[in-house]
């Protein structure tokens, strides 16, 4: 009876232990937060969409994920959904088991700042902590506004059109909403896109609400500090190996650097749109 005893006390001692570590590692997340959005840019808004993408015609295969588009008067963030989304879940649910059943837990750690007033465009990509600078330079697009309208949610959108990659798109967008937003390159329309797709709906950008900045999960906007150094050839080979594998490539690539910072989300490429089998790219 005494051992029973004894071996009771233990279990009861463990599941206290167990909610320690997940609090102190909750506390270090947010210190680390804390420590590298110093000083950074905070959206007034995101606006969240569902990219749908038949990414491979022949087998029909549909690529999905959760993307926002933080927005600010000065600079516009398009990048993954998931790592907020899986945030404020786990804050309502400290309890909860399993994850989000609203996200498609697919995640592309690329990353599109657009300033609205130059027509700047600088995009990246995260493997792990390790930044790489993809493109820094003016996007411009040729968009044909028409008269149609229509209603997206509570909000009033116009009908644009752009001939760009092959591909014939359309955009719907508002200005019932506060400065501009575009997921991704479909920028310079005077207002917020909400929907984006080409002619046959094989790439689309569908409006899924507005997120808004809170305390604990407030909605940052920052540039990379510094980036690797890889030529485009080595990128692609770095990007094709991690998306296939697992953190074992950083040790052999050669390549990546050793970055003692520390980042609040550390990103793979491996459940991401490059590393699908895709034979109808998006721009053709």
């Amino acid at each position: 009876m005494l051992g029973l005893g004894v071996n009771a006390q233990e279990q009861k001692k463990q599941p206290d232990a167990g909610a320690q570590q997940a609090n102190e590692m909750v506390n270090k997340m947010k210190e680390e937060a804390a420590a590298y959005y110093a000083g950074a840019d905070t959206a007034d808004y995101g606006v969240r969409y569902r990219l749908r993408y038949l990414c491979n015609k022949k087998k029909n295969i549909r690529f999905e994920e959760d993307r926002v588009v933080l927005i600010s008067p000065d600079v516009t963030l398009d990048m993954s959904y998931q790592g907020i989304g899986e945030t404020r879940w786990r804050m309502a649910n400290p309890k909860g088991q399993g994850g989000d059943r609203s996200l498609a837990y697919h995640l592309t750690p690329n990353f599109y700042f657009y300033y609205p007033s130059s027509g700047r465009m600088v995009r990246t990509y995260r493997i792990i902590t390790e930044e790489f600078l993809l493109d820094d330079a003016r996007c411009e697009n040729n968009w044909k506004i028409t008269d149609e309208e229509k209603k997206i949610g509570e909000y009033n959108c116009r009908k644009a059109t752009l001939d760009r990659g092959g591909r014939r798109w359309t955009a719907w967008f508002t200005t019932d909403l506060p400065h501009r937003g575009a997921p991704q390159t479909f920028t310079g329309l005077p207002g917020v896109v909400l929907e984006v797709a080409d002619a046959d709906r094989e790439v689309c950008w569908m409006f899924n609400g507005l997120v808004n900045s809170i305390p604990d999960s407030k909605l940052y906007i920052k540039m990379p500090e510094k980036f690797v150094q890889a030529t485009p050839e080595e990128f692609r080979k770095i990007l094709r190996v991690f998306s296939l594998s697992d953190n074992s490539y950083v040790q052999q690539s050669g390549v990546m650097s050793k970055n003692s910072s520390h980042y609040p989300e550390k990103y793979t490429p491996s459940t991401g749109i490059d590393a699908c089998e895709i034979d109808n790219p998006i721009e053709r």
